[in-house]
């Protein structure tokens, strides 16, 4: 169960978030050396050792700049869910160095907001036939994982708010759970900042950060995960890691394989706006005075 307690979700926490390629770690990493921050990450993909170059995790170089907490230290061999997210962050932030603020950074939504918002989760011990479920499900369009929802329950789909519904991750979690829908509590004090930036800019530097995936490494990456036989792991359904599936098999060129993760991350980053859009509370800017102004004051109070 999530750890709760004055001294816990009193720790003023400041969330940066937002769609992939806007720009919250070089953001992020300015404002923890301003405010002595240390960052913590709330990516679900960035967790895993084998994934670097395709989850766009951070450099060793920037890593040195500042602590980063919660990269780099699950294998993909692992069964790693957000129960255990959140049991490692609430871990985290207990044993945090005194004065030093946490500065969460990262684009998946659910596990950001399972410890700010104190979600009550159960411990899950997954099967192998849970494991093959969940291939299964992830194989899904959002149609039809939408529709699994209202077979379960007539009435589940409309329970849930508009990002949910339009969330494969989210909806997955209500299937796998047979339509339960997670409870909050009391939430961490936090300071909750998205990333903002005009969608013309943000698919721009989409498509450039993927060329550059691709100069630094991203096929050489996924050649030596095939050689280490790590593909047939759920953590390799992924973008930048899944659409080389056609490509290893001779059905499709590099080319295709590049425009393919282009396209859906760019679908990725709309679904990430539109959950975050639900957190009216949320200061959506792009403005790094107007962050580290805000998170000045948050963090006197």
């Amino acid at each position: 169960m999530t750890t709760k307690g004055p001294k816990l979700d009193s720790i003023p926490t400041i969330v940066i978030a937002g769609p992939t390629a806007s720009g919250k770690s070089d953001l992020a990493l300015r404002l923890a050396k301003k405010i002595d921050g240390e960052i913590i990450n709330g990516d679900s993909r960035q967790v895993y050792k084998e994934l670097s170059i395709g989850t766009a995790k951070p450099s060793k170089k920037e890593s040195s700049v500042v602590p980063h907490h919660l990269y780099d230290y699950i294998s993909v061999r692992e069964d790693y869910n957000i129960y255990r997210y959140q049991k490692d962050f609430n871990k985290l932030l207990k044993s945090f160095p005194k004065k030093r603020i946490p500065i969460l950074v990262g684009g998946s939504g659910l596990y950001i907001d399972s410890v700010i918002f104190n979600y009550e989760l159960k411990e899950e011990k997954t099967s192998k036939e849970e494991r093959e479920k969940r291939e299964r499900l992830n194989k899904l369009s959002l149609k039809e994982l939408q529709k699994l929802v209202s077979d379960i329950d007539p009435k589940l789909l409309k329970k849930l708010n508009r990002s949910d519904r339009n969330n494969p991750i989210r909806l997955i979690r209500v299937i796998e759970r047979e339509g339960e829908i997670l409870n909050k509590r009391e939430p961490k004090k936090h300071k909750y900042f998205v990333i903002d930036l005009d969608k013309k800019l943000l698919n721009k530097k989409i498509e450039t950060r993927v060329e550059k995936m691709f100069e630094i490494g991203l096929l050489e990456e996924n050649e030596k995960l095939r050689e280490e036989g790590l593909e047939k792991y759920p953590a390799l359904n992924t973008i930048g890691y899944q659409e080389f599936t056609s490509y290893f098999e001779g059905n499709c060129s590099l080319e295709d394989v590049k425009r393919k993760i282009i396209k859906n991350t760019k679908e990725y980053a709309k679904r990430q706006r539109t959950w975050f859009r639900k957190h009216n509370h949320a200061i959506w800017t792009n403005d790094y005075n107007l962050i580290l102004e805000e998170s000045l004051k948050f963090i006197k109070t």
